[in-house]
């Protein structure tokens, strides 16, 4: 019984996202490396990259962010991961079809995604 208890326990932790939330948190010092190394000439790194403890489907500069996809709800859909905000507090400035949104984690680092 208590195994199966604790089976259920991490799957409601995994599928919640909490074990990447811990994973990405505990690598902030290694994305912040890559972020500062990212120039603008860079580009869109699509394919997957693991960063310190986490994995990510892309990594992007867009003007004075840099953003680390974790991962979309379709192709090119949805994208969602956090950004590397360290001049000012990331808001929704892109195009107009696209609404974005950001939530402080900690120091210069936000949850962010994409809606389509």
């Amino acid at each position: 019984m208590r195994i199966l208890l604790a089976c259920a326990a991490l799957a409601l932790l995994t599928s919640c996202g909490y074990v990447e939330k811990q994973r990405v948190m505990r690598s902030f010092a290694e994305m912040e490396q890559v972020a500062r190394a990212t120039g603008p000439e860079d580009g869109s790194i699509d394919r997957p990259r693991r960063v310190g403890e986490a994995e990510f489907q892309a990594v992007f500069r867009e003007g004075d962010r840099v953003y680390f996809q974790v991962g979309e709800n379709g192709p090119s859909v949805d994208p969602h991961g956090y950004v590397w905000s360290p001049e000012r507090v990331p808001t929704d400035d892109s195009d107009p079809s696209v609404a974005s949104s950001f939530e402080h984690v900690q120091g210069h680092w936000y949850r962010w995604s994409d809606s389509y």
